[in-house]
């Protein structure tokens, strides 16, 4: 599939989160990417924890059982310019709407957020003009570089396999990320088994871009006071399923933790 001008709008209302979701919705219904049934999973996947990734970006989408609903894999855009309550002091000026029939929002997820983590791109969108303008940011057209590290960060390090039966999309990506933020070290994930990262743990926006699919493995660096602690309750929680029940299936064994060292051009193709 491809991002077109036609699946971006731009509004100047103010309105609520609920509201925001309906237009969102009717977008994705009037394209014939869903049944109107497809608003309650939107509702319901807010209800159990939010979509919303940072940097002014949300991306609501449905729950597994409102599946069905999903006649064609599409994508719909809405840069709301005054921005979104999306709920704990956040704003939402850009808010994407994901309508997938299996695992592919996996791969979108991963491509928006590989566009869109970059902190300056937020601002562009907000104040973009016209849908060919969103469409160029999204399309990375105006992407500023990439700043990458020097180096791997000294640190203890473990491995853990993702046993979610649909990876770490939003909801168990949303979890890790809480379980990090309990701690002071400092906390980096690579994905082993699809090369991205290391990205920083403590950033929604940046994990999911990782695009880990079921039997991934994802390789944590922890540095800090806690970092044994932290990677003890990282692995406590990837192989309790970070809230979601998971699939049990042959997986190498998560390593142990031990000390040593240790951005996409296009959206849509």
């Amino acid at each position: 599939m491809r991002l077109c001008e036609h699946d971006i709008f731009i509004s100047d209302e103010q309105v609520t989160k609920d509201t925001a979701l309906r237009y969102v919705a009717g977008h994705l219904v009037n394209a014939g990417n869903t049944t109107e049934g497809y608003l309650q999973g939107m509702l319901a996947r807010e209800a159990q924890i939010s979509t919303y990734l940072g940097n002014g970006i949300a991306i609501p989408h449905g729950t597994p059982e409102t599946r069905d609903s999903v006649l064609n894999t599409g994508v719909k855009v809405i840069v709301f310019r005054h921005g979104v309550s999306w709920g704990e002091d956040n704003i939402a000026y850009a808010v994407i709407a994901i309508a997938a029939r299996s695992n592919e929002h996996l791969d979108i997820l991963r491509q928006l957020t590989h566009v869109l983590s970059n902190d300056e791109i937020p601002h562009a969108i907000k104040n973009a003009n016209t849908p060919a303008e969103v469409l160029a940011i999204l399309y990375g057209e105006h992407q500023p570089a990439e700043v990458v590290p020097d180096a791997t960060p000294q640190g203890e390090q473990a491995t853990f396999a993702i046993n979610n039966p649909h990876g770490l999309h939003a909801r168990p990506g949303a979890i890790l990320v809480k379980v990090i933020k309990q701690f002071q070290s400092q906390i980096t994930i690579e994905n082993l088994d699809d090369p991205k990262g290391p990205v920083d743990g403590k950033n929604l926006m940046r994990v999911v871009s990782l695009g880990a699919k079921q039997g991934h493995r994802l390789h944590f660096t922890a540095c800090g006071k806690d970092a044994s602690q932290a990677l003890s309750t990282i692995g406590a929680a990837v192989n309790g399923g970070l809230g979601e029940v998971t699939i049990s299936s042959p997986q190498p064994p998560s390593s142990p933790p031990k000390s040593g060292r240790g951005w996409l051009s296009r959206l849509f193709g």
